[in-house]
């Protein structure tokens, strides 16, 4: 009878241990829609990511390329200000970014400062980048860049995006994963 108890009550503690052990994925950065050159769906969910703006959460977005000497850039940024446009697309933008004087070899990446440039940008789900440089010492814009682009659009939330594995990140670093369409110097 004792021997019965007592694996009743092992039974019973396992039971209750296995079923209040599960827990919500932790509050954090999730990736939510990426979108191809021409604002295809490549993973994810663009509704998911237009209601996580609508409830409030920040967004970042995870843009890069492919060289075809397996070089990689991927680079990351937080929109300052986003606009729901349709109730279909998001628009971005991006705070003011010093340029780089290298983007594919980190020992030699520091701030462009002959002359001193900044790098504004817009962004869109529907694949769209358009960017300018900007020489701060003159105020002068530089450059301007239309271009296309796969994007990985993140949301900070409470718990992982509906039907995904919330460990999955797809690569970012593809190859045409930015396309110019054309560019004009001052």
């Amino acid at each position: 009878m004792q021997y019965k108890l007592m694996l009743f009550l092992l039974v019973l503690l396992a039971f209750i241990s296995f079923s209040t052990s599960r827990t919500t994925a932790p509050a954090g950065w999730r990736p939510v829609f990426q979108n191809d050159v021409s604002g295809h769906t490549l993973s994810g969910n663009k509704k998911a990511l237009l209601r996580a703006v609508k409830q409030g959460c920040p967004i970042r977005v995870a843009w890069g390329e492919r060289l075809p000497d397996g070089t990689t850039d991927i680079e990351y940024s937080t929109p300052d200000f986003i606009s729901l446009v349709n109730d279909s697309d998001l628009v971005v933008q991006f705070p003011a970014s010093a340029i780089q004087t290298d983007y594919m070899n980190a020992h030699k990446s520091f701030l462009k400062t002959d002359p001193p440039t900044v790098w504004k940008a817009l962004m869109s789900t529907d694949g769209h980048y358009h960017q300018f440089h900007q020489n701060i010492t003159t105020g002068q814009v530089t450059r301007i860049m239309y271009l296309r682009a796969s994007m990985l659009w993140y949301a900070f939330t409470g718990e992982a995006p509906e039907g995904r594995d919330g460990d999955h990140i797809p690569d970012m670093a593809a190859a045409g994963g930015i396309v110019l369409d054309s560019m004009f110097r001052q």
